[in-house]
């Protein structure tokens, strides 16, 4: 493993994907190896702080706006989970869209909450837009509703209305917000406002994604007055190893003072990114490779978009893997994510000059070298609320067995069925398979009752 990452390296790939900290050194301590500490006296305990540990908790709640802020070294899957159990009992409902990552699933499995599926909107392209608050008027009094915002994508909800509808009900609104720890750093409104300033009681955030961190640095946020504090404590506690990394912590530390104490440098991403945008064909120009923005904000319940996320539409015949493949062959850039007709750069302020030039080469030789098709690849959004035979602590309970994949429709699948990234489940445990599962391996497992 060692030395095939050391091989990889070698090759001088910039990084258009997670983590945010870009293999940049510039935000990265020096000593990282001596910053692996224990639990020895002054160094704090993670499960129960009381000194710096506490200190740095608080002064991160306080700059997001939160009533108290959770480290997490588990990364942001374990803060999904520990919300949804410290919010649901057995048999309690989850109100949960269904492009939700699998992490609520399994959320529901430890809590016994019992999912009531809502569907976001779907772009024209076959994204997953935002979620519309109409989407809750039927929902269960007093249910606790998990919402994700922004998407992977950097679609963006509104959580203002979708909080006061969720607190009219008498739930408790959690924001997935993995892919939006950045946006607290915006002091031009050139990004979203984060689900904390807009209603929401808990905030899921995965600080590796956009920020300059390590991979599993993350934070959960609580701002509501009818969250069960010392529940929350308990299952974030659970969920988390007894054996804190130090260096997670400390280089959270490091790289928020950093950001904190040099405002700048997040102003001159922002402006970079709108620099590069300006040298990209947008969605109304007739390129092959044609970058998304704005022009999605009132479409499909998108009320505003990241514009770290450099999204592009291939409008050819050439799939999207194979011209990701050609940008990293040929222009030596990696992009996080490419499938049907959509190519995703990921950004964060760690990106250099260097490495936004080598992507502003790419597209525009991609764009000289690509036909247009007449018609753009068919790409239809794969979810839809299934139909649900058993509860899914039930049936994560169950004997199953193995089955070739293309004999599984109608029956009751055993496993979860994911597609990473994003990490959405197609179907999971206890729900009926259906006709027309993307094909991901040989075998399927089942449930037999």
């Amino acid at each position: 493993m060692y030395k095939q990452i050391k091989s990889y390296l070698a090759q001088d790939i910039y990084p258009f994907h997670m983590p945010g900290h870009k293999r940049n050194p510039m935000f990265m301590p020096s000593c990282v190896l001596q910053l692996d500490m224990t639990e020895i006296p002054g160094m704090d305990i993670l499960s129960s702080p009381s000194g710096m540990i506490c200190d740095l908790q608080t002064e991160i709640a306080k700059f997001y706006g939160a009533r108290h802020s959770f480290l997490l070294v588990n990364g942001s899957s374990s803060g999904i989970i520990a919300a949804i159990c410290a919010t649901c009992s057995d048999g309690d409902t989850l109100v949960v869209p269904r492009n939700a990552h699998v992490s609520a699933y399994r959320g529901m499995v430890l809590s016994g909450a019992v999912p009531f599926y809502i569907l976001p909107e779907i772009t024209n392209d076959g994204l997953a837009g935002g979620v519309s608050p109409t989407s809750l008027d039927n929902m269960p009094y007093g249910a606790a509703v998990l919402i994700v915002s922004p998407t992977y994508e950097g679609f963006v909800s509104n959580i203002k209305v979708i909080a006061e509808k969720v607190h009219a009900r008498g739930g408790i609104l959690i924001v997935d917000e993995a892919h939006g720890a950045h946006f607290a750093f915006d002091h031009a409104n050139d990004f979203p406002r984060s689900a904390l300033q807009n209603g929401a009681d808990i905030v899921v955030q995965s600080m590796h994604k956009t920020l300059p961190m390590l991979s599993q640095c993350a934070v959960l946020h609580v701002n509501g007055e009818n969250v069960d504090m010392e529940r929350l404590r308990f299952f974030v506690n659970a969920l988390q190893t007894t054996s804190p990394s130090y260096i997670f912590m400390s280089v959270c530390d490091y790289v928020l003072r950093y950001l904190w104490n040099e405002p700048q440098l997040f102003t001159m991403y922002a402006e970079r990114l709108a620099s590069v945008r300006t040298l990209l064909p947008g969605t109304n120009s007739n390129a092959t490779l044609r970058l998304m923005g704005r022009e999605m904000v009132g479409q499909a319940a998108i009320f505003n978009i990241d514009p770290g996320k450099l999204l592009l539409t291939a409008h050819t015949t050439t799939s999207a893997e194979d011209i990701a493949e050609m940008m990293l062959q040929r222009y030596k850039i990696q992009m996080e994510m490419a499938a049907a007709q959509h190519i995703l750069a990921m950004t964060s302020v760690a990106d250099t000059d260097e490495g936004f030039e080598r992507f502003i080469n790419a597209i525009d030789g991609l764009n000289r070298e690509l036909a247009i098709s007449p018609t753009r690849a068919s790409s239809s959004f794969p979810y839809s609320i299934p139909q649900m035979a058993i509860p899914p602590r039930q049936a994560a309970n169950m004997l199953t067995k193995q089955v070739p994949w293309q004999s599984a429709a109608g029956k009751i699948c055993g496993q979860l069925v994911t597609q990473y990234p994003p990490g959405i489940a197609l179907v999971a445990p206890g729900e009926i398979i259906p006709p027309n599962l993307p094909k991901l391996k040989e075998n399927i497992q089942i449930i037999e009752r």
